[in-house]
């Protein structure tokens, strides 16, 4: 699918924030990272995480129609193919951490997924989509994040 690769590197715990933007300028609006985490609601205090209501609520005040699924990896390439649109995921490990990031392509035949990780310094795609390569397996293993209100969560925003 055609993607926008305008990559930005985010702050410390604004992956949702960055990731949003990203759907965002690739649905046609124009959208900075740092803006939009400055306005993105439900922000727990202290160490400004944002809730994926958070994610959902900013999207649809952007003229977007965002839902939330719970699935497993083919369900998610499904969504990803039919929407022809970046898909946020959230990945973690229990209460350590979490973390968003934006699925922009996939290879079944070599069982990679490709990502867009605001919190990659650098694009280590070269050619591929995304600036972030993972296998279906090592995917998998931070998107089941023990943690399970957030176990295989994506979102989805249509026009």
């Amino acid at each position: 699918m055609p993607i926008n690769t305008g990559f930005e590197l985010q702050g410390k715990n604004q992956c949702a924030a960055y990731s949003t933007a990203f759907v965002l300028r690739n649905s046609g609006k124009q959208a900075k990272g740092i803006e939009v985490y400055a306005e993105i609601p439900f922000k727990i205090p202290f160490s400004g995480y944002v809730l994926p209501k958070g994610v959902l609520s900013y999207l649809q005040s952007q003229g977007l129609k965002p839902m939330m699924y719970k699935g497993d990896l083919s369900s998610l390439k499904a969504r990803l193919v039919q929407g022809q649109a970046p898909v946020i995921v959230l990945v973690g490990n229990k209460f350590f951490w979490q973390h968003y990031m934006t699925l922009v392509g996939f290879d079944e035949d070599k069982s990679e997924l490709y990502f867009f990780d605001s919190d990659k310094v650098d694009d280590q795609n070269a050619e591929l989509p995304g600036n972030r390569t993972m296998t279906n397996d090592y995917f998998l293993k931070w998107w089941s994040n023990g943690l399970p209100v957030f176990n295989h969560v994506y979102i989805t925003a249509e026009k």
